[in-house]
C-alpha cells in the first residue's frame, strides 16, 4: 500500500463530512430537529442493517476471530484503565473524565466502515463489521463505566448490561452473527429491501459527523483535548499495532483492524455526554479536532502499520 490509496480512500470520507459541514449553514438545512432525526435514523435504523448484512453475510471460517477480538480489545482495556486512574490529572473533574474516556477508546464506525471498504473492498467491509462486533460493546462498557463514576451509590451493573444489550449496532451485529452461525442464505426479497438501506448507511451517517462539527477553543480543556486526542490516534494505534503483530493475524483483517484504533471518536458520543451528565461542550470539541487531526494522523499510522503488518 502507497500514501495514494490511503488518500483516496480518504476523499469520500472528507467531502461527505466537509458536505454535511456546510449544509448545516444552509437555509432550510439549520433546524437541530432535522439533524437529529437524520441522526437516528442513520444509528438506529442504516447502520444496525448494514452490519446485520456484512455478519450475516461474511465467510468466517477464515477470521482467527478468537485472536483478532483478543488484539483489539486488550490495547482498548489498557487504554481505558490509564486513562481511568488517571483520571485527576489530565481531567480535572468528573464531568470532563467521561469525555476524556470517550474520546479515548470510542470510533466513528461510518467513518471505519467507509475506509475499510474503500481500502480492501467487499472483505474489507465485512471484516469491518467483524471488527465492530468485537469492539462496539467494549468500548459502550467503558463508556458506562465512567458515567458511573457521576452516580451515587453501588454502580450499576445492571444498567451497564442494560445499555450494551439494547444498542442497535450491538443489536445489529448480533443477529447477523445469528444468521451466520445458522448457515441461512439472505432470501432475495429480503435483500432487495435490505441493500438499499445498507448502502444509505454510510453518506447519510458521514452528512451527519460534519453536521454536528463545531468550532472549539484549544484554551479551554487544553489538557483533556491534547491528551485524550493523543491517546485516540497515536498511544491506542501504537499499541494496537503492536498486539495485533504479536498475536500473528491475517494481514488485511489486522489493517482493518488497525483503521478502527486509528481513527477519530464517535459523534454519538456527544449525545451520550448530554444525555448523561457529561461534558457535552468538551466532547464536541473531542470530536470536532480528533476528526481533523485523523486527517493527517491516519495516513502514516496505516502506512507504518503495513510495514509491520503486511497487506
Amino acid at each position: 500500500m502507497s500514501l495514494l490509496p490511503v488518500l483516496l480512500a480518504l476523499v469520500p470520507v472528507v467531502v461527505l463530512i466537509a458536505f454535511g459541514f456546510a449544509l448545516r449553514r444552509v437555509p432550510g438545512f439549520t433546524a437541530d430537529e432535522f439533524w437529529s432525526g437524520a441522526e437516528k435514523l442513520a444509528y438506529y435504523c442504516l447502520l444496525p442493517v448494514l452490519l446485520f448484512s456484512s455478519v450475516a453475510e461474511v465467510d468466517v471460517a477464515h477470521v482467527p476471530i478468537l485472536r483478532l477480538g483478543i488484539a483489539l480489545v486488550a490495547p482498548t482495556v489498557v487504554i481505558s484503565l490509564a486513562i481511568i486512574l488517571l483520571r485527576r490529572v489530565i481531567a480535572g473533574d468528573l464531568r470532563s473524565f467521561t469525555s476524556v474516556l470517550q474520546g479515548g477508546v470510542r470510533f466513528n464506525t461510518y467513518i471505519g466502515l467507509s475506509i475499510a471498504a474503500s481500502l480492501y473492498g467487499t472483505e474489507g467491509g465485512a471484516l469491518a463489521a467483524i471488527v465492530a462486533a468485537i469492539l462496539v460493546p467494549t468500548v459502550n462498557i467503558f463508556s458506562s463505566l465512567g458515567f458511573e463514576f457521576l452516580r451515587t451509590g453501588p454502580s450499576s451493573v445492571l444498567g451497564i448490561i442494560r445499555s450494551i444489550a439494547t444498542n442497535p449496532l450491538v443489536i445489529g451485529c448480533v443477529a447477523g452473527g445469528v444468521w451466520n452461525l445458522l448457515g441461512l442464505p439472505i432470501p432475495t426479497l429480503l435483500g432487495s429491501v435490505l441493500d438499499p438501506l445498507s448502502a444509505a448507511a454510510l453518506p447519510v451517517g458521514l452528512l451527519c459527523v460534519g453536521a454536528g462539527l463545531r468550532p472549539f477553543s484549544l484554551r479551554e480543556h487544553a489538557l483533556a483535548l491534547i491528551s485524550s486526542t493523543a491517546t485516540k490516534l497515536i498511544l491506542l494505534p501504537g499499541l494496537s499495532l503492536l498486539a495485533l503483530h504479536l498475536f500473528d493475524l491475517p494481514p488485511t483483517a489486522a489493517m482493518v483492524g488497525m483503521i478502527f484504533q486509528a481513527i477519530a471518536t464517535a459523534s454519538s458520543g456527544y449525545v451520550m455526554a448530554r444525555q448523561l451528565g457529561g461534558n457535552a461542550e468538551l466532547m464536541a470539541a473531542l470530536i470536532a479536532a480528533q476528526t481533523l487531526l485523523m486527517l493527517l494522523t491516519l495516513p502514516p499510522v496505516l502506512l507504518i502499520a503495513e510495514l509491520v503488518l503486511g497487506g
